[in-house]
């Protein structure tokens, strides 16, 4: 068992070495729970199917207002050849390449769509295109995919753009035809690399795919490299999930995302298969957990808060130090020269946009976000429409996770508001025993998040929550394990 985790402090030219972070395996254990990631707040949990296509357009029709504020674009492609048992994503098993035609045809009406609500307003900083496995498409699809976003927006030349990719059914001309369209972020799915993991979960992805990858990325150029991992799968052990921890240390990624395996069978019915082979239980996760930020600690890899980590010279670690770490449904950013986070479009089946003071989110299946292109209306399904206690409690939170404290006198300044020590006076109670654990430290207009508290964020998060119970426990068939 790994009793506890060591984090020293490491040395990097303008990043400060930080003190020892120890965290025992009983301590995650103690907080493991359901709860929110919060990309957004309030959580989709809480919004309706009264938002559609006519608040969309009224959405977009609002952010006009922020003319001068750079936007953030999500594209979301959710073909697969294969399906991976663990995957929680939305996505569509396919093999035929007319489906993947039909489908640009409709992101192509879809932008239309947008962009006339939207008006002139169309400088962008920051780019993702999400999965499903976008290097499905096929290098002459990617750059007809791409010439719909160029010939509607501007892209600015500092701007973060981003792909999630499969190494396994990636090629290097695939990777060749993106970096020349200028993606400068290659997020690549690990999860696992045991043969037998990988086995049972449906990832067929050899260490070496995932080298290949990640060589022929830097060979043109590539400075911003992703992976993902996940604990909690399936046949995974501490000695199995030590190598694949070293193994992945050694390709030397700037950054890694340590997911929990979320177990919904209820949502995703493919699941139900991994329960025949015993999933780790509370404890054997905790261990895990334990492990991989010890291990990574060892490599110089840094919390960063939640399950991202990164390497000192990365930009995550320099906007953390800075006070200019952002976070939106595509995770934790470093915006070019500080520059705080816009409103966010998204596109595609399923996809989140966050604009205009909104969540909307888009139908889920390609066959009825289709439909809802094919009779001319925007494809939102659900959503919700922010109050003004929403975006306060929202603000709240956002200071929690990416400025590592919580300034009441800041709070004030940024939204006009006053009172606010009164206001959340029930909140500071409720954090009273996170402090006397060292998560965080509690002053009466100000908390600041400890680094053993950046292992645990959600659950300060959640202490800004207003649509939880908090006389009780999340429902967990609404939200992941927090740990």
């Amino acid at each position: 068992m790994c009793d506890r985790i060591r984090r020293g402090g490491y040395g990097s030219e303008g990043v400060k070495r930080r003190e020892s972070l120890q965290v025992a395996p009983e301590q995650i254990l103690r907080y493991a729970q359901a709860g929110p990631r919060y990309t957004s707040y309030p959580t989709a949990p809480m919004w309706t199917d009264t938002v559609g296509s006519t608040e969309g357009i009224a959405a977009l029709k609002r952010s006009r207002s922020a003319q001068e504020d750079p936007l953030c674009l999500y594209v979301h492609l959710p073909f697969c050849e294969r399906r991976c048992l663990f995957c929680g994503c939305t996505v569509e098993i396919t093999r035929q390449g007319e489906k993947v035609t039909r489908y640009l045809d409709r992101l192509d009406a879809e932008f239309d769509l947008q962009c006339s609500a939207l008006g002139d307003r169309r400088q962008v900083i920051q780019m993702h295109w999400g999965g499903g496995t976008p290097t499905h498409l096929s290098s002459a699809e990617l750059e007809r995919l791409f010439s719909m976003v160029e010939r509607r927006f501007d892209l600015l030349p500092d701007a973060e753009l981003s792909i999630e990719i499969h190494p396994h059914v990636t090629t290097d001309a695939q990777i060749a035809t993106l970096t020349g369209l200028g993606f400068n972020r290659f997020s690549m799915g690990v999860q696992d690399t045991d043969p037998e993991v990988q086995r049972v979960i449906h990832r067929d992805q050899t260490l070496e795919d995932t080298q290949r990858c990640v060589e022929t990325c830097r060979g043109h150029g590539v400075g911003g490299i992703n992976f993902d991992l996940m604990y909690g799968l399936p046949l995974q052990t501490e000695q199995t999930f030590s190598r694949t921890l070293d193994a992945v240390a050694s390709l030397r990624p700037d950054r890694l995302a340590i997911y929990g395996y979320a177990h919904v069978p209820w949502l995703k019915k493919a699941q139900i298969v991994l329960e025949r082979e015993g999933l780790p239980g509370p404890v054997e996760r905790a261990n895990l957990l334990a492990q991989a930020i010890d291990r990574l600690g060892e490599q110089d890899y840094r919390v960063i808060g939640l399950d991202h980590f990164a390497l000192p010279t990365d930009s995550l670690s320099v906007a953390l130090e800075a006070g200019t770490l952002e976070r939106n449904f595509m995770g934790y950013a470093a915006l070019p020269d500080g520059s705080r986070m816009g409103d966010m479009l998204s596109f595609g089946a399923s996809a989140i946009a966050d604009v205009g003071g909104a969540f909307l989110q888009n139908e889920r299946t390609t066959a009825s976000y289709e439909a809802a292109l094919e009779e001319g209306r925007l494809p939102v399904a659900r959503g919700l429409v922010r109050s003004l206690e929403d975006n306060l409690r929202r603000a709240a939170i956002s200071s929690l996770m990416c400025r590592m404290h919580l300034d009441l006198d800041e709070l004030q300044a940024e939204l006009g508001l006053q009172g606010l020590q009164e206001h959340f006076a029930p909140e500071w109670m409720r954090l009273a025993p996170f402090a006397a654990e060292g998560l965080c430290d509690v002053s009466p207009r100000r908390v600041d998040v400890r680094p053993l508290g950046r292992v645990f964020l959600r659950h300060l998060a959640m202490v800004f929550d207003a649509y939880l119970d908090h006389d009780s426990q999340p429902n967990a068939r609404r939200f992941s394990q927090t740990v």
